[in-house]
């Protein structure tokens, strides 16, 4: 009786292990993105250090790929503050840095009728870092600075 207990302990931690080792497998083949930043009333999206800088409320933010394929679209919040999240393999990170973009299609008219009622801000990504999100791998993602493009 002893030796069947001790062999069934034994293969309960045995699977136990694996299952540990595959969530690992998976965790580092697929992952969350997460992007987010705070998006500014003013010609490049960003803030006026020394001065109260509004923020651009409702503004629609659109994370562009290759030849301008929308691979997500929000809205910014009353703050201005907007937040991505993307299911998206590892494999992927390079291509997000070098093929995609964060483009704001809300005129900055809206925000502030002195800013043109033509063109779009554009911004690149850049990656902060990883964190983990129960046995997901987050990988975080802002904007590197926002540029105005009176044709997009």
């Amino acid at each position: 009786m002893f030796l069947k207990s001790l062999f069934i302990s034994l293969l309960v931690l045995r699977m136990a292990s694996m299952s540990v080792c595959q969530f690992d497998l998976i965790r580092s083949l697929l992952g969350i993105t997460h992007i987010q930043g705070t998006l500014f009333c003013s010609i490049d999206g960003s803030m006026i250090y020394g001065l109260m800088t509004p923020t651009f409320p409702n503004a629609a933010v659109q994370m562009q790929c290759g030849a301008g394929i929308v691979v997500s679209s929000v809205k910014t919040d009353a703050t201005g503050t907007f937040s991505i999240l993307l299911d998206a393999p590892q494999l992927l990170l390079s291509f997000l840095l070098t093929n995609c973009s964060l483009v704001v299609t809300t005129p900055l008219v809206d925000c502030n009728t002195a800013l043109p009622s033509f063109g779009a801000l554009v911004s690149p990504l850049q990656l902060v870092g990883n964190t983990f999100l129960g046995l997901f791998n987050v990988t975080n993602f802002i904007p590197v600075a926002f540029r105005f493009l009176p044709i997009l």
